[in-house]
């Protein structure tokens, strides 16, 4: 009898587990201070697999549509850079994982964004904090790029270097007028003449923010439902679209990137994600469910917007984990200068260890460069976070008013 009592005790405790609703979005959220504990890892992860994708690609070579356009600095921003030698093993199975790279960092941008809008409320601090954020780390890349980089590299005497329009055209990345080209630098690159292919996602980005001030202003992001039907409303257009003409309206810029106008809809994905936080339960199989449809829609290339919208999901289920392990060995925001440093440090160092690794194969020559390029990138972006990202990020206490007290994420939304 004892022991049948205490498998009853047992048996009783497990049933109202076993029935018991997963937690949703909001809960987690508010457990966590409103921060998702996993989003550290994966800015980080995300950056670095960009990071490695493109180091394989500026080893093996590209083909550049309209080379001839990018010579004479025509090059439209986010121009298509189709690698090759993918193979059969990344331009097939593998595919779906370059989609998600820049879309994952759109829709996660969209969700972290919101929540900082709903907590600031006015125009001039979200405009203090993404300028604050973005900028002066970019306009220190793009000076040390075209002053310091460029002449060293540079196959052009300095004199006609620095007088070439493409050198001060190449400032006008600090307000997203993209320039992928310096006058004569890395022309015998493998992946010939850009300098920082990273820069393609500036337009659509200021493109977010400037809908998102938009939104703010007509306080339409203050009401989580009209936003939503709307983000849902465009959704369904593109759906029908797609389905109409996939040719044409397609969500695929190329072998690796989404268009656009899709990666600008899904950082409102990750914006409408966050206002519902409530309604977004959390669960490890909705989060399998979601990716396995996600791999399947992407490699039939059908309903690429609801893959969308399933990758959103997938990226703020593992945002809401906790990797305390990696929060222990890496203490800073590393990502964003992972994303500035990461190409043109790649590029320079293709230019001079390949020369010396020609009669080695592609694959070795990737596994001897990519150590060397992680090493740098990850030096310079830590250098760049504790001597310009995070003191203009103390700038923000004398452009901004102290914030409202943070309300909980149920409240927000």
């Amino acid at each position: 009898m004892p022991r049948l009592g205490l498998i009853t005790d047992r048996v009783r405790r497990t049933i109202p587990a076993l029935g018991r609703r997963a937690p949703d979005l909001a809960q987690q959220l508010d457990a966590h201070g409103g921060i998702g504990p996993g989003f550290h890892l994966l800015r980080h992860l995300l950056s670095v697999l960009i990071l490695a994708h493109h180091c394989r690609v500026a080893v093996i070579g590209a083909v550049q549509p309209g080379q001839e356009a990018l010579e004479t600095g025509a090059a439209a921003a986010g121009a298509a850079i189709v690698a090759v030698g993918h193979g059969k093993f990344l331009g097939g199975f593998l595919q779906p994982f370059l989609y998600a790279l820049v879309g994952m960092f759109f829709a996660l941008s969209g969700f972290l964004i919101a929540g900082s809008a709903l907590r600031t409320g006015k125009v001039g601090p979200f405009l203090a904090n993404r300028g604050l954020r973005i900028l002066p780390a970019l306009t220190v890349e793009v000076t040390l790029c075209a002053l310091v980089l460029g002449p060293f590299f540079t196959t052009l005497p300095l004199r006609q270097y620095f007088s070439d329009p493409l050198f001060l055209s190449y400032f006008g990345n600090i307000v997203g007028h993209v320039s992928f080209v310096l006058p004569g630098v890395f022309q015998d690159n493998p992946w010939p003449s850009i300098v920082n292919t990273n820069l393609w996602t500036l337009p659509p980005e200021f493109w977010c923010y400037l809908i998102m001030l938009g939104l703010m202003v007509c306080g339409v992001l203050a009401t989580p439902i009209r936003l939503t039907a709307a983000v849902i409303g465009i959704a369904a257009i593109a759906l029908g679209l797609g389905l109409y003409d996939p040719a044409t309206y397609t969500v695929r810029h190329d072998n690796t990137h989404f268009t656009t106008w899709y990666i600008v809809l899904m950082f409102f994905f990750g914006v409408v994600l966050f206002l519902n936080a409530r309604r977004v339960v959390m669960s490890f199989r909705i989060f399998l469910v979601c990716g396995l449809l996600y791999y399947v829609m992407m490699m039939a290339d059908v309903l690429g917007v609801v893959s969308g919208m399933l990758l959103t999901y997938c990226m703020v289920y593992i945002g809401m984990q906790n990797f305390r392990w990696f929060d222990r060995i890496v203490r800073k925001d590393l990502s964003y200068g992972i994303y500035l440093y990461g190409f043109p440090l790649t590029q320079a160092t293709v230019a001079l260890l390949l020369p010396h690794l020609a009669d080695l194969p592609k694959a070795v020559c990737f596994a001897l460069i990519f150590p060397v390029v992680l090493v740098l990138t990850a030096s310079f972006a830590s250098i760049s976070w504790d001597y310009i990202e995070k003191p203009a990020l103390k700038l923000r206490r004398f452009l901004v008013r102290k914030p409202r007290p943070a309300a909980t994420v149920a409240q927000a939304v």
